[in-house]
């Protein structure tokens, strides 16, 4: 099954899809969802070859359109028991990082298209002790549905993700930016670790913030230099963070990156066209900063 990705960022709306998903524990199923954004398509159990020295979790790989693809057991990522034979399962296959994947799931169960404030806080209803790995939870048609963090299982799993890196950064402008202050949204506690780690070892005064709502909040504090910003966040999205800040004539000058795994052609053109300065995709992160100083750095 292949997916339509043009949905993303419809104008004037807050909505997207998720393929909802199932695991099961046993005789429990869990239902979980992924962004369509992130999936090149859901296919039938692949040839798998068995490699060695690959993470427990990873059950081999599959050449999957030409591509060498690693296939991650999602339910032995998320310690649960699984009695379905691996024949009669699916898998997801994503493109996000620019890294291809496949996830082994029990189950597909099907499209849905929500809107972000559809997604709550997920820290009193997340299921198998997840909290540190669900983004969200929506609830549709009664069923508790867990938006689950790719980008943390796939930096748990991967040597080679952005969580591992350090960025080049040039250290003879420190002084320089020291007093511009980046806001920064991003709903990953992983990578938003790693954002600040690197801004701050930068020079750079970095506040940061698990999504767009609570960073917008954060204007009447203090007015940023820039403002980089995911674009996939439970609550308020980085469309709405951008559409927001444009709208106000007493910072509607301020710089803003979108750094996602969702950057594309497509989205980086609705993205400029409401007011967004850069989009970049990740995991640029040595690009990222060298863009940041660009817009704070050139205009004294």
């Amino acid at each position: 099954m292949a997916l339509d990705h043009n949905i993303l960022l419809e104008t004037g709306t807050n909505e997207f899809e998720v393929v909802e998903f199932i695991i099961s524990d046993g005789e429990t199923k869990y239902h979980f969802c992924i962004n369509v954004a992130k999936v090149i398509e859901v296919i039938n159990f692949p040839n798998v070859r068995h490699l060695p020295d690959l993470d427990e979790v990873i059950i081999g790989t599959a050449n999957i359109r030409k591509k060498v693809v690693p296939i991650v057991d999602l339910s032995k990522w998320l310690k649960a028991t699984s009695t379905e034979p691996n024949e009669n399962k699916k898998v997801i296959v994503t493109y996000f990082n620019k890294i291809f994947n496949g996830f082994l799931v029990d189950e597909v169960v099907r499209i849905h298209r929500i809107t972000w404030k559809d997604i709550k806080d997920y820290s009193s209803m997340a299921d198998l002790k997840l909290v540190d790995s669900v983004l969200g939870v929506v609830n549709i048609d009664g069923k508790l549905i867990q938006l689950l963090d790719f980008e943390r299982i796939i930096a748990e799993i991967s040597p080679t993700t952005m969580t591992s890196q350090i960025a080049n950064i040039d250290l003879s402008l420190f002084d320089a930016r020291q007093g511009k202050v980046i806001y920064l949204a991003e709903d990953s506690a992983v990578i938003r670790k790693v954002l600040e780690a690197n801004f701050k070892r930068a020079g750079y005064i970095v506040k940061v913030f698990e999504n767009g709502g609570t960073l917008l909040n954060a204007f009447s504090e203090r007015i940023p230099d820039v403002v980089v910003t995911d674009l996939e966040m439970p609550g308020t999205s980085g469309d709405f963070v951008v559409r927001t800040i444009r709208k106000n004539k007493d910072f509607n000058y301020i710089p803003i990156i979108i750094f996602s795994s969702m950057a594309s052609v497509e989205n980086e053109r609705k993205l400029i066209s409401i007011g967004a300065n850069l989009v970049l995709g990740k995991p640029e992160l040595d690009q990222l900063i060298r863009k940041v100083d660009e817009l704070t750095l050139n205009n004294e």
